[in-house]
């Protein structure tokens, strides 16, 4: 028996064949185009689709198309288009990436009140989540808000392609900001503001229900039968949690893309001063808690451009900066000042540079500028009574031996980094495994799919060497927001 699990990002859609023993036995990946205009990033859904078919196809080519039993996903969140009745697009895809319902963000922030819309679907207002973009479209394409049937996002989309049903999860829900997670239902006060119903928006399934089996039609384009069960997936990073383990209470992710996220696992809603965003997880009496860095893995990767670097020359030679580099900090904001500080406006600083520095020395000193923003996230999630002693690593930092090590002595946690990469593709997978019976539960899953190691921290020096420069960090920090 094998399981599929189709990651659906926004940038490419990656397919994964897992068999009972957590072995990936097949991979396949396709890339799609964003469109950019100003504050618009589009993108086409027929994209998404051709790309499954691709990844799904190539990651099956060799392997027994009898044996796949269930399929599940990972998807991108808050990336919507306008569908007719059968799911077909009526409209570019309007991305999370996309600014130009900013003044239907502040409208919605008026008319129901922003922190009543943070307690209803764990998000603020904002212009990059579907209620704002349904409010635009309104205004702006009245005939197509009129004529369209749903208004639907990655997850449903890709359900109706699969099997036929208009259906998402909690997580993707939420970030459409028109789903109160703590009824479990679409909101009729926002719903009403914004002027649908119900009618023009998926059906909410927990992660992994069964949504139903692969129509003819979409068997024979990916080349496997109409018996494969389809399970309900989740938002990416709530997959990246599953396909880390993080799913006890006190669980915590640190997945390190172009924006960094951390997402706590707990046994309730949390909802916090400075909006800490919850949401339902996949196991029963379990819920996330999310926060971004978006000035993290892109402040890297902007350093990397303007020296015309390589990421792992960079690496090497960084890791013989500790002592040269100890008095040199640099405050990672290039795209703003994300989570804790909500400071979009604000911009980086490089401080205590002198001649003696060469560009090794200030990517250390980016690296742990960015190992100290995250380490104040996870004082404030520490403030809400979780007790964090380990970090699940996913993504590039992960694959980083320094930057990690970095990481866990700035945190003071043990780190544990994912031995397969594509930990959404196994999270999807582990749904379905799970739903199909291949596991009674995600603990029995977990402990044969999740592979990992941990990190060796042992050196006491190194600690106390990042425990007074992450306190020289956070003083300047504060002054810097204070100029």
């Amino acid at each position: 028996m094998l399981v599929i699990g189709l990651d659906v990002g926004t940038t490419g859609t990656k397919a994964v064949v897992v068999d009972k023993g957590g072995n990936t036995l097949g991979s396949g990946y396709r890339e799609y185009a964003l469109k950019s205009e100003g504050g618009r990033v589009t993108q086409s859904a027929a994209d998404w689709w051709d790309a499954a078919v691709y990844a799904i196809r190539t990651a099956t080519k060799d392997i027994d198309k009898n044996e796949i039993a269930a399929i599940s996903l990972s998807t991108q969140a808050a990336s919507m288009l306008c569908a007719d009745s059968d799911g077909d697009a009526k409209s570019e895809v309007i991305t999370w990436m996309d600014t130009r319902s900013a003044a239907e963000a502040e409208e919605l922030s008026a008319a129901i009140g922003k922190e009543a819309v943070y307690k209803k679907s764990g998000w603020l207002p904002t212009p990059v989540l579907d209620a704002a973009k349904i409010l635009w479209i309104k205004k702006n394409l009245p005939e197509l808000f009129k004529s369209c049937d749903y208004f639907i996002s990655t997850l449903e989309y890709m359900n109706m392609k699969l099997c036929g049903q208009c259906v998402i999860d909690p997580t993707n829900a939420a970030m459409r900001q028109m789903f109160d997670i703590q009824t479990g239902k679409w909101d009729k006060d926002i719903l009403d503001y914004i002027g649908i119903d119900e009618s023009r928006l998926p059906k909410v399934l927990p992660i992994g229900a069964e949504v139903g089996s692969l129509t003819a039609k979409a068997a024979e384009e990916l080349g496997l039968h109409t018996g494969v069960k389809v399970f309900n997936g989740a938002h990416d990073q709530y997959c990246a949690s599953i396909g880390s383990g993080a799913i006890d209470a006190g669980d915590m992710l640190l997945a390190t893309g172009t924006t960094w996220v951390v997402l706590g696992i707990t046994d309730k809603l949390l909802y916090t001063e400075n909006h800490i965003s919850p949401g339902i997880h996949a196991l029963p009496g379990r819920f996330g808690a999310l926060a971004s860095l978006v000035s993290a893995g892109s402040a890297l990767n902007w350093y990397k451009s303007i020296i015309d670097g390589d990421f792992k020359e960079m690496d090497r030679k960084a890791a013989e900066r500790m002592e040269s580099a100890k008095d040199l900090f640099v405050l990672p904001y290039v795209c703003g000042a994300g989570f804790p500080h909500n400071r979009p406006d604000l911009r980086g600083a490089m401080i205590g540079l002198d001649k003696g520095h060469d560009k090794y020395d200030i990517a250390r000193a980016l690296m742990e500028g960015v190992a100290f923003e995250a380490a104040s996230v996870l004082e404030l999630f520490k403030e809400q009574g979780m007790n964090i002693s380990t970090l699940m690593m996913t993504g590039g930092a992960a694959r980083s031996d320094l930057w990690s090590e970095i990481v866990g002595y700035v945190t003071g946690c043990d780190i544990w980094r994912m031995q397969e990469p594509e930990t959404c593709c196994i999270g999807a997978a582990m749904t379905a495994a799970v739903g199909c019976g291949m596991f009674k539960d995600y603990n029995e899953c977990r402990s044969v799919m999740v592979k990992r190691e941990k990190l060796e921290l042992c050196d006491p020096a190194k600690r106390e060497f990042y425990r007074e420069k992450l306190e020289k960090y956070t003083r300047l920090v504060k002054v810097l927001k204070e100029i």
